[in-house]
């Protein structure tokens, strides 16, 4: 009789998984068109999304990966132990037990919340992009990551040149049935914020920017491997482009912030007199970058009005909602909704504070917060290069994701953009997961694991070479 661990069906089983996690990524920065399933309250100064229960279109390839997995875990017994011993490292070893305390904590605010039909549906949303964080983590060691990082390259090439047409045509090219979005009307006329096919700009500078970094780690494998790094190279100088051309200030700073420890590891390995040429390289980057910013902003003048404005970040509606339930907060998906309560219609338009703390406390309280805290701890306490290089260049990516978290919501407020956090997350996990295996072999036994193809993934798992 055949194995389970070698016939066809099961082996396309996990294929397909992989094939919808890629989609997943691709897909994640369309923010819409959504399928709305439920009207929560109809008070116009709210914005819509968060007043209605709704489905992206990357809500549901996750939701297809979920069900794809359940018929995996019916039929394939290697597969069910595999996942649990994966999901039980990341649980114990890994962080993931503060995510699953901030899942239940989140359900535990049906006691409390305001609307408890938002909460399910926020505590449904939370719970699935856990879960295909956990298969995503499980499938990389299962298969490697590469042509997951190939499908964020691919997506982040094209928005990227997407948004440089953008700025171009100093204007929308359009392409509204794909998600593109026409002009704020807020927005001044003599130069233009490219917002890519996302449904802001700010939300297209944090995608590329995870790209950006989906460049360095492919790179960083390709140079390992003594392959050409040229079109990783062209992709990330594509995606440098397009977060210039979003004029995110938010973006730019977060994306420096991720990059920082990289460029300061990379400078110290140096010979000094080789220093003194990447110091040169950076100024002529910084100088080229400068250039095009003008460019996209057609001119000097308008300088001031796009980077030295203040940032308005909408403080005083979640204030207000904090202060009602400082502790326990509102219930999760009821920030808009109490604020809403609390200013009525005297607000034109009502929106959440542009902070990811704040939101978090505002909703899940403190206990939400600390949990929520401890779980981006986890992964930022490995940002170091002691730790690998694949889990250093993917914890930079989530530090410059935290730096995003401080000036904008977007990463957990926008459900698109909450699947592409724990996408990152899912990733960090299947290299430090990876790192905790090694850990708990013995010393005389880790050169035949290596020589075995990392742990489980085989000789075709390039992805974590």
């Amino acid at each position: 009789m055949t194995s389970q661990k070698y016939n066809p069906f099961f082996s396309g089983l996990g294929w397909v998984q992989y094939v919808t996690l890629m989609l997943t990524i691709i897909l994640s920065v369309i923010s819409r068109p959504r399928q709305q399933i439920l009207e929560i309250s109809d008070q116009v100064n709210i914005p819509v999304e968060f007043r209605v229960i709704s489905l992206s279109i990357p809500d549901f390839f996750v939701l297809g990966l979920l069900l794809l997995t359940v018929l995996r875990l019916l039929l394939v017994s290697d597969y069910r132990q595999h996942l649990m011993d994966t999901v039980n490292l990341i649980i114990t070893r890994g962080g993931g037990l503060w995510w699953v305390l901030l899942v239940l904590w989140s359900i535990l605010g049906m006691l409390w919340a305001g609307n408890t039909t938002m909460l399910r549906f926020g505590a449904l949303h939370f719970i699935g992009l856990l879960v295909a964080a956990f298969i995503l983590a499980d499938l990389v060691q299962e298969r490697g990551a590469r042509l997951l990082l190939w499908a964020l390259l691919i997506s982040t090439a094209v928005q990227s040149v997407i948004a440089l047409l953008q700025v171009l045509n100093n204007g929308p090219l359009g392409w509204y049935a794909l998600g593109e979005i026409d002009r704020f009307y807020y927005d001044p006329t003599d130069f233009y914020r490219a917002p890519g096919l996302a449904m802001h700009y700010n939300y297209l500078a944090g995608y590329l920017m995870v790209g950006l970094f989906g460049c360095l780690l492919t790179g960083w494998q390709k140079w390992l491997q003594g392959k050409s790094v040229l079109l990783p190279a062209l992709i990330g100088v594509l995606a440098c482009v397009g977060i210039l051309s979003t004029l995110s200030r938010g973006g730019m700073l977060a994306t420096a912030v991720g990059l920082l420890p990289i460029g300061a590891v990379i400078f110290f390995a140096l010979q000094r007199r080789i220093r003194l040429t990447v110091i040169a390289g950076s100024v002529g980057v910084v100088v080229l970058a400068a250039a095009y910013m003008l460019f996209a902003l057609g001119g000097l003048e308008n300088i001031q009005t796009r980077f030295f404005t203040q940032r308005e970040f909408f403080f005083d509606y979640t204030w207000a909602v904090i202060q009602q339930s400082p502790v326990l907060g509102v219930g999760m998906g009821n920030l808009m909704l109490e604020a809403g309560r609390i200013w009525g219609l005297d607000v034109i338009h009502l929106l959440p504070v542009h902070n990811v703390y704040l939101f978090i406390w505002a909703e899940q309280g403190l206990p939400g917060l600390v949990l929520y805290l401890l779980g981006c701890f986890t992964i930022l306490r490995r940002l170091h290069p002691r730790h690998g290089a694949a889990v250093f260049l993917w914890s930079c990516c989530f530090l410059a994701i935290c730096t995003a978290n401080l000036f904008d919501n977007y990463f957990w407020a926008v459900h698109p953009f909450r699947v592409v956090f724990f996408w990152v997350i899912g990733l960090w996990w299947s290299y430090a997961c990876r790192d905790e295996v090694r850990a708990m072999i013995p010393e005389a036994d880790r050169a035949s694991v290596s020589a075995a193809g990392e742990l489980s993934s085989g000789a075709t798992n390039e992805g974590t070479a």
